[in-house]
């Protein structure tokens, strides 16, 4: 596969945007950049559109911007906000001659025509002749990833319980029951529960109440070097909220048996990706602790693209080996 010389990674800030642009930047380029940015107002709601004054409004998190003398091949963005900066870059870049390409990652809601390629999950259910449909979410979890030998930042726990953000009802009328269900699928293990930094603290207070001596927790920093990276390559059963597609892909990706919690309290957005994965996902108790078939990974899915391969051998794309 050949790949560009240099792609930029044009960042609003938010985590799991960053990581899905430099997942993709790191497969597809020999040396990608990070430039992370946060919009002021009025700039941020008209998003991704381009009003005047835009460049004004944008704060990037570097001493100075990305400079267009770096001369990249390639800039990546994902999410609405990222993909105005992103255009506003390609504008610049044009204006110097240089022939830059610009691949968005989600739909931006806006015209399709102001990308050279726009890579958006399957179940969004949008196709388009610059679009690449692709299963899940982009996410750095890969073979490659797997195969590398990480000590475990922590103690390894088999059964680990994966909560992201769902809603307050979740957790006033259901939690406490699928947590008595996940108990009682392993009555001789301990259980680890790794949250979302963005829960509530009146959710872990709560969930902290519902665990035993034995079991762990970790909400945040304050609780110690998140063990969310360890827990997909050790856990042997992971239970996961159904509220956040990134997390579910990510589990997804391991050989850990997989069941999804909270699976009411979705769109029909989220139903739709939850149906396309049945085969990967187990009840309470019904896989027990047997290594799974882990999920085809996206990235593997989008670089065999020809759309991508065209655009990565187009003579505007120094590109290589």
């Amino acid at each position: 596969m050949n790949k560009v010389n240099l792609c930029w990674v044009i960042s609003d800030g938010r985590k799991g945007h960053e990581i899905q642009s430099q997942a993709l930047a790191e497969r597809i380029s020999h040396q990608s950049q990070i430039h992370q940015f946060r919009l002021k107002q009025p700039w941020e709601t008209f998003t991704p559109r381009i009003i005047p004054g835009l460049e004004s409004g944008i704060i990037w998190s570097e001493r100075c911007q990305p400079s267009t003398k770096d001369n990249p091949n390639l800039i990546i963005t994902t999410g609405r906000k990222a993909a105005a900066v992103g255009k506003l870059m390609i504008q610049k870049m044009r204006h110097h001659h240089i022939q830059t390409k610009h691949i968005q990652i989600l739909n931006p809601k806006d015209s399709f025509k102001n990308y050279d390629l726009l890579l958006i999950p399957a179940h969004d259910q949008i196709t388009g002749e610059n679009v690449i449909s692709f299963a899940g979410s982009i996410h750095p979890f890969d073979r490659h990833w797997y195969s590398q030998c990480n000590k475990p930042n922590s103690i390894i726990y088999d059964i680990v319980l994966v909560i992201g953000n769902p809603t307050a009802s979740y957790f006033k009328q259901q939690f406490a029951k699928e947590l008595q269900k996940i108990k009682a699928s392993y009555p001789d293990h301990s259980l680890l529960v790794c949250g979302s930094p963005r829960l509530n603290i009146k959710h872990t207070n709560r969930i902290k109440k519902l665990l035993s001596e034995h079991d762990g927790y970790w909400f945040n920093e304050a609780d110690g070097k998140n063990p969310y990276p360890s827990i997909l390559k050790t856990s042997k059963h992971l239970f996961v909220t159904a509220d956040s597609i990134n997390m579910i892909n990510e589990c997804a990706s391991s050989q850990a048996a997989l069941t999804l919690l909270a699976q009411n309290q979705v769109s029909l957005k989220h139903q739709r990706f939850i149906t396309s994965i049945t085969e990967r996902c187990s009840e309470f108790g019904q896989a027990g602790l047997k290594k799974q078939v882990p999920l085809p990974h996206p990235i593997d899915e989008i670089v065999e693209n020809t759309k991508l391969q065209k655009l990565l051998n187009s003579p505007n794309s120094s590109s290589s080996g």
